[in-house]
């Protein structure tokens, strides 16, 4: 689908009339980390997009902040013309959700799972530095050793979750972490850090005052969880929600406890 001049991989699932979702998944994933959840909402009408640089998406040389971004899936709301959209992101398509909101007031509420209002609450990956290295950098994000690959897409779960329950296709989370093209890889973490250095996700939401339900994972090894929550408990409209023995990635690892705290939250 092209929006502004973008092409865009969109996918949409359920009834054209049912209450409308918007998810938009993590840094280094693709729509296929919702399927599970997606099927455990039939009643919705859900939309996934394969964030810029992504999947199936466009891979531009720039374009990759924020607000660029968030003002590209406002626009694909319009072009769908829905209204009362529920975002619902995970990891750092939570903060491209909070940015959406911020462009498009078709935005009703927002579910942010596994997201920390700022780089300070959070960790990243032993080594990571080395992938923004030039040219150095790119070889290694396409064509490195796969086991680096897969042992920092493992780390998106709590130990001991069983690998083999997590997708359809065994080797979906290393194809979607190398499908990136280096801006995107490069330039997203950078103006990610800038933009919540500027104002946090708790301030935004706050200034937002839309309702938002934030999930963590009790085991998240991305984030400092108990540091994440005390920001976001400070905001009134702000409800939070921690799943124990759950890592980072709370719609893959506990699918069925994430699809009814969303029916609850919209109900």
């Amino acid at each position: 689908m092209c929006v502004d001049g973008v092409d865009l991989h969109v996918r949409a699932d359920g009834p054209v009339d049912g209450p409308a979702l918007l998810m938009l998944h993590g840094f280094g994933a693709s729509t296929a980390w919702f399927d599970q959840l997606v099927a455990r909402l039939p009643e919705f009408r859900i939309i996934r997009v394969d964030l810029l640089g992504h999947g199936g998406s466009a891979r531009p040389t720039s374009g990759y902040d924020p607000d660029s971004q968030g003002r590209l899936y406002a626009s694909l709301l319009a072009e769908l013309d829905l209204d009362d959209v529920t975002v619902v992101g995970h990891s750092m398509g939570g903060l491209f959700g909070v940015a959406t909101a911020e462009h498009s007031t078709r935005v009703a509420r927002l579910v942010l799972m596994g997201e920390g209002p700022d780089t300070s609450t959070g960790t990243l990956p032993p080594g990571e530095w080395v992938i923004h290295t030039p040219w150095i950098g790119p070889i290694l994000q396409q064509y490195g050793p796969g086991f680096v690959t897969d042992r920092v897409v493992r780390r998106a779960f709590a130990p001991g979750f069983d690998m083999a329950t997590a997708f359809t296709d065994p080797s979906q989370g290393l194809d979607d972490a190398r499908s990136l093209n280096h801006p995107a890889f490069t330039q997203t973490m950078r103006r990610r850090q800038a933009w919540t250095r500027r104002l946090g996700l708790d301030a935004r939401l706050d200034n937002l005052a839309l309702p938002a339900l934030v999930i963590f994972g009790g085991e998240d090894r991305f984030y400092d969880v108990d540091a994440a929550l005390a920001r976001y408990r400070a905001v009134r409209t702000i409800t939070t929600t921690v799943l124990e023995h759950v890592g980072h990635t709370p719609m893959i690892e506990a699918p069925d406890r994430v699809a009814e705290l969303i029916r609850a939250f919209l109900g």
